[in-house]
This record gives C-alpha cells, sequence and structure tokens, in this order.
C-alpha cells in the first residue's frame, strides 16, 4: 500500500481532493492502482513498484540542465546544473540565442560555495548548482546551450510577462458585451442546414450597430469529415485546425469560376435537398456533409486544373499555407481521409488504436504508400482548410473594420477525442489509456466521462510544453477573446481508465505555474483576452492562478441563485469576469423554469438515485422563488424573466457579458445535457428562426439596446 502511495505521489496521482459540496474525498487503493496500470505502470510486484520509484525519484537529478525553463521577465534568470560528483565540471561556457536572432554568451565557474544540494543515486551522488545569468531577455521562446569541454546541453527559455492581456492595454475601458452563438445552430435562408462564416460574416455589421464588441463561438475544432455524425466541438479531431463543414463552399473564389459546381448547385434536386437540410430543427450533420462534399470535389477539381496545373499566384500561396502548417496539417487530412475509408470497410475503424498495425504510426511507409496512392482526396482536405482559415481571417477583419472591441471569442476544448489526428501524429503526448472527466457535481450527479485524452505531464515537460503553446497560438490566431474550457485542467485533470465509469477516477497534477505563464506569453502576443471557465469542483489554487495571470473567471447568473449573490452581487461578478445568464451545457432560462432540464434528466437516468433528484427538484424550487422575489417576476412571463435576468447581470462590474440568442428566442430545448452522448441530440439543435430575421426583431433589439444601457 505504501509503495503504491509513493508511486502515485511521483507521477502527481493524487489519493485525495475537496468536493464541489466542501467535503474531502477519498480515492481508494483499488482505483489509484487501475489509474496506475492506464498511465503504463508495472504494478505485478513489490520490486517492480520499488524500482519503478527509484527511477522517477532520481531520473530529474540526471538531468544536467532542465529541457525548459519558464521565468518571469525581469526576474533572475536562474540555471540549475546537476553533475555525477566523479564526473563534475567547474568550467563551463554559455550562449544565448533569442528569437529575433541576437546572441549572448558568457564563461561561469561552479564553485563549491554554489553547490545547494546533493542526492545520492544509484550512479552515485549528484550535486546541483543555483547559478544565476546577469541578463535581461526579451519575451518569448529562446534557446539556451550550455557547454564545457567534453559536452553540450541545451534548454528552452521560456521568458514570460506577469499577466495575460486586458482591454485596457489597448485604450478599451468601456465594459463589453456579445451573444454567445452556436455557429452550427445558426439558420439563413442561404446556407446548406448549417452555420457557416459566410453567416457569421454577415452577422458582424448588424451586431457592431447595436454596440456589440464581440461575438462568441463554440470550438471550431476539426472535426472528421467522414464520420458526421461525431459531431461535438468539444471531441474534437484536431485542435489546431478548422471545422470545414463550416466553409461557405459558394462563397470561394472556385467557385465563381466553376461550371460545373454551379449547374449543380442550381439544380432543382440539389436546390430540394438543400431546402430539405435548412427546414430541419436539428442539424442533419451527414446530409450536410454529403451536399458539401460532392460540391467541394468539383470546387477542388477546378482549383487543381486552372492554378494547381498552372503553378499560378493562388497555388503558390496554397502551397505555402500548406508548407506553413507542417505536419499536424498534412496529418490531419492523411487521417482525415485514412479514416473514412477503413471506417466504410469496418465501424470499429473509426479510432486509429483498431487500424491495421501498420497504418497506426503516422510516419510508416504504409502510411507514405496511402498518401500518395489518395492524394487528391487529402488535397482536397488541405483545399478546404485553405479555404476555412481564409473565410474566418475575413471575419476577422469585418469585426476590426466595424469597431468591435474584441471581435470573435472563440473556445478551446479540454482535450481531444482518444480516436483523433492529434493523438495519431503524436501519441507520445497523450495519457492514450485515460479518459478525462469530471467528478460529481450538481450538474453531473453521476459525475462526467468525456472520453477525451490528457496530455502526459512527463511528456509535456520533456517538449518544453511545445504542444501547448502551438494550441493557444492556434486558437488565437483569429480570436480577441479565448475561452479555455474547463480551465482546472492547467492545474489538474480528472482521469479514470478507459472504459470506466467517471466514479473511478483520480486528479492528476499538470505544471500550473509554467503553464499560466505561457498562456500570459500568448496572451499579450495576440492581443488576446483569457477566460477560464471555472465551473464545477474549483480548487483553490485555480482561483488564486486566475487572479495572479488575470485570466477572467467564468459567472453564470443561473448558478448564483443564493441570497448573498444579490446583496453581493459586485463580488459575485468581479470585474475581472466574464459573466453570462447560461450557457450551453445548461438549459435556456426557459427550460430551466419550466424545470425541463430536470424531466429530461430523469427520463435519461442521469440521477444516482431518488433523493438526488428530490433534492435538485427542491434547490430548483427554491431557486426560482428567491429569483421571483428579487427580480419582481411575474408568474409565467417569460419575456419579463428574460429581460430581467438578462439586465441584472449585465448591470454587473464584470467586464465581459454574454448573452444566448436561445435565451431571447424564448427557446427552451437545451444545445446539450453533459453525461450524455446519443441519449439526447447534443449540438444539433438549431435556431428556431433565420439570423437576419433575428437580428431585425423589434424584441430582440430592444432588449440587446437595454444590455448595452446596462452596460454603460
Amino acid at each position: 500500500m505504501e509503495l503504491i502511495k509513493q508511486l502515485a505521489a511521483l507521477v502527481g496521482l493524487q489519493d485525495s481532493y475537496v468536493h464541489a459540496q466542501g467535503h474531502t474525498e477519498v480515492i481508494s487503493l483499488d482505483k489509484q492502482q487501475a489509474i496506475l496500470q492506464a498511465m503504463g505502470y508495472d504494478l505485478t510486484s513489490n520490486d517492480a513498484i520499488q524500482d519503478k520509484i527509484v527511477e522517477l525519484s532520481e531520473q530529474p537529478w540526471h538531468e544536467v540542465i532542465a529541457p525548459v525553463t519558464v521565468c518571469q521577465q525581469g526576474e533572475p534568470l536562474r540555471i540549475r546544473v546537476q553533475q555525477l560528483q566523479q564526473n563534475a565540471v567547474s568550467d563551463w561556457q554559455w550562449q544565448i540565442n533569442t528569437e529575433e536572432q541576437q546572441q549572448f554568451s558568457g564563461s561561469l565557474t561552479i564553485a563549491a560555495k554554489d553547490i545547494s544540494e546533493r542526492r545520492q543515486t544509484r550512479q552515485g551522488e549528484v550535486l546541483a548548482a543555483e547559478l544565476v545569468l546577469d541578463i535581461s531577455l526579451p519575451l518569448g521562446y529562446h534557446q539556451l546551450t550550455l557547454s564545457n569541454n567534453r559536452q553540450q546541453y541545451s534548454q528552452q527559455l521560456i521568458i514570460t510577462p506577469q499577466r495575460c492581456f486586458q482591454l485596457h492595454d489597448k485604450a478599451v475601458l468601456h465594459k463589453t458585451f456579445g451573444p454567445a452563438i452556436q455557429l452550427y445552430a445558426v439558420k439563413s435562408a442561404r446556407n446548406w442546414g448549417i452555420g457557416d462564416f459566410a453567416d457569421l460574416q454577415q452577422m458582424v455589421a448588424p451586431l457592431a450597430a447595436q454596440g456589440v464588441d464581440f461575438i462568441g463561438l463554440n470550438p471550431l475544432h476539426a472535426l472528421y469529415p467522414e464520420l458526421p455524425q461525431d459531431c461535438s466541438p468539444y471531441s474534437p479531431n484536431s485542435r489546431l485546425w478548422l471545422n470545414t463543414d463550416y466553409v461557405a463552399l459558394e462563397h470561394t473564389a472556385e467557385y465563381a469560376d466553376c461550371a460545373a459546381a454551379q449547374q449543380l448547385v442550381n439544380s432543382e434536386s440539389f436546390q430540394q435537398r438543400l431546402q430539405h437540410l435548412r427546414e430541419q430543427t436539428y442539424v442533419d450533420y451527414i446530409g450536410v456533409a454529403a451536399a458539401k462534399k460532392a460540391v467541394a470535389t468539383l470546387l477542388f477539381q477546378q482549383f487543381k486544373q486552372q492554378h494547381l496545373a498552372k503553378n499560378t499566384a493562388r497555388a503558390a500561396q496554397f502551397q505555402q499555407f500548406v508548407a506553413d502548417g507542417g505536419d499536424s496539417l498534412r496529418q490531419l487530412t492523411i487521417y482525415q481521409v485514412l479514416q473514412g475509408q477503413l471506417f466504410q470497410q469496418d465501424w470499429n475503424m473509426a479510432a486509429w488504436q483498431n487500424f491495421p498495425q501498420q497504418l497506426r504510426d503516422p510516419h510508416s511507409s504504409a502510411v507514405a504508400e496511402f498518401a500518395s496512392a489518395n492524394s487528391d482526396a487529402i488535397n482536397q482536405q488541405l483545399y478546404l482548410q485553405w479555404q476555412a482559415q481564409l473565410q474566418l481571417a475575413e471575419v476577422k477583419r469585418l469585426c476590426q473594420q466595424h469597431g468591435m472591441a474584441i471581435g470573435l471569442y472563440c473556445d478551446v476544448a479540454v482535450g481531444t477525442s482518444r480516436s483523433s489526428a492529434e493523438s495519431w501524429g503524436a501519441p507520445e503526448d497523450y495519457l492514450l489509456d485515460l479518459s478525462v472527466g469530471a467528478p460529481a457535481d450538481i450538474m453531473a450527479p453521476k459525475g462526467q466521462n468525456w472520453g477525451l485524452l490528457a496530455y502526459n505531464p512527463q511528456t509535456l515537460r520533456q517538449k518544453a510544453y511545445q504542444p501547448f503553446i502551438a494550441l493557444l497560438q492556434a486558437n488565437m490566431r483569429f480570436a480577441g477573446a479565448l475561452r479555455l474550457d474547463h480551465v482546472m485542467a492547467l492545474l489538474r485533470l480528472w482521469c479514470c481508465p478507459v472504459g470506466a465509469d467517471a466514479t473511478a477516477g483520480a486528479y492528476i497534477r499538470f505544471p500550473a505555474a509554467d503553464l499560466f505563464a505561457i498562456l500570459a506569453l500568448e496572451s499579450q502576443r495576440n492581443s488576446c483576452v483569457v477566460i477560464g471557465e471555472d465551473l464545477g469542483t474549483v480548487p483553490v489554487e485555480i482561483s488564486h492562478l486566475l487572479a495572479q495571470y488575470q485570466v477572467l473567471s467564468y459567472r453564470v447568473f443561473m448558478l448564483e441563485q443564493k441570497p448573498g449573490s444579490y446583496d453581493y452581487a459586485a463580488q459575485t461578478y468581479p470585474e475581472l469576469a466574464l459573466a453570462t445568464v447560461t450557457t450551453h451545457d445548461m438549459p435556456t432560462l426557459v427550460g430551466y423554469w419550466q424545470q425541463d432540464d430536470l424531466q429530461l434528466r430523469h427520463e435519461l437516468d442521469l440521477f444516482p438515485n431518488p433523493q438526488v433528484a428530490d433534492s435538485l427538484y427542491q434547490l430548483r424550487a427554491d431557486e426560482k422563488q428567491l429569483m421571483s422575489q428579487r427580480l419582481q417576476l411575474h408568474e409565467g412571463d417569460y419575456q419579463q424573466l428574460i429581460r430581467a435576468s438578462h439586465l441584472f447581470t449585465a448591470q454587473q462590474p464584470a467586464r465581459l457579458f454574454a448573452f444566448q440568442l436561445e435565451d431571447l428566442l424564448l427557446m427552451s430545448t437545451p444545445v446539450n445535457i453533459p453525461g450524455t452522448s446519443n441519449e439526447y441530440p447534443n449540438w444539433r439543435r438549431r435556431l428556431t428562426d433565420n439570423i437576419d430575421v433575428i437580428l431585425q426583431r423589434p424584441d430582440v433589439l430592444a432588449l440587446i439596446a437595454d444590455i448595452k444601457t446596462a452596460r454603460q
């Protein structure tokens, strides 16, 4: 038992946590063992465990210098050098190459007084010296080389700012507001049954005219073109690239020149097909994907003949985009085509772990042969990804042109899907046999297992945090604000063995101080406000880190129905926060008031026992009574409910305020029910009217105008 505890502590597996309701939950030994085994540790004998404990304990001591050092700008640059006593060298040379190709160099001598720690290992005694380099470096990613007469060692130096970017850094001093939209749910007379980037472009001007400073969006991550039914934006194929179903194909340059595509789209049968897709209450992802693929194939052939074959300037732009995209883009598009073909043969092939052995490695000769044989289909995916980037860049430009202080407020999922291109391309980056989720809380009394992968903390450090840096850079490219779903993931993640339910989980720790510092660096570089979704089981450490790095907290009116939240509203919705009435994971206000969500959860067997159900029904009755008293509501007057709750929340100090269009339309059905997958049509429910009609409705415009006044 003691050995298991020691091993768990070494790998960051916590043996207890503080529950959302305030009491301490202890993780049983059998659960810890199952998680350790899923992490790849041999627990078959005490000797095997003891050997691993010694290896893990000594491993950091045998690094002459760490792979990465994260240092705040202005603080002394401390370098820790570790050497076996029998091989110790006193005289060293150092060189730093900055991002801007500046070069600094010097020498240092390690004296006895510099030895700060000693550690006895199986290889001998290790001496650790703490040295300070008297140098001031700019913000960014730099390379340190340390050498003696025998060997040379490298370290990534990451110099970070004190905090994240804030709107007042660019002289925006007013409180901002905007809608939070599920892009796929947007209806229009021209889209193909799913909201797209052209719809988004056309929203900018009317919303900006109402004083809106941002448009919030669901994650736009790449999904599965050949498995369109896997539609959750929070279970992505790659968080580094975009969902190409959002490309408005008829707005591409190729469509204007492609007679075949125009003829197909304008045909009576295709127009009937589009009309059918537009009329659906729920997005028909399979139907949409088929319609788009038929046209996209013609557009890519047009591009291939008119540009790639002739080496035009447009072809060169595409080729530069592909080159800049690097391995992650190339691997994504190969994987999308490969997965689709294998899935057609065998449904189990949706996950790369079930591919034929020679196709599980993206660097194998078999994958190279597949890519060569399917180059057209892969290049078509590359072309669509390029169009997605161009169209979203145009949205960003329009937001700036129309004076929005923020522009796009984007969302990044907490993890990648287990069967994703992201994990296929770099399996070492992830804990492949663990699944991310959350312990039981009021929103999901049975806990949640999201089927997502967590980063491997050891690999993350060895790679100098490059996977995390790339994730931030990709998602801040078009964003003026970025929401980190489940921001607690930077500190710890609830993980359970694949196939187990959420109750079999425990928390694994991550290097939060370094990750938050890197977040601040990318935030400043991209002039991007960061919001941390801190709902559920939130440790005190996260609250401190959010405050220290000025990451905005996420405050939800519907989760704050306690007398104190009204009496001390300025503390409930502080300046350093985004406030919202409800979220995509919660019922709409009308659904909440009608208790539709509780009824749905009852029907879907999401309550662990009748007592929990009864307590939640009683809690809802108490919350509604409190809201009625404080907001002076009239029973059954949903317009008043929407207006009063939105204006109350909008008046608070929070720097950002987001509203859901569903609430303004008095919709009652939810977007998503946490803890479900196929039991409910998650991520499919559409808005009840076309977006241009919604943005001209007098009642909608009047409430937006009143929200603007409340924000002032």
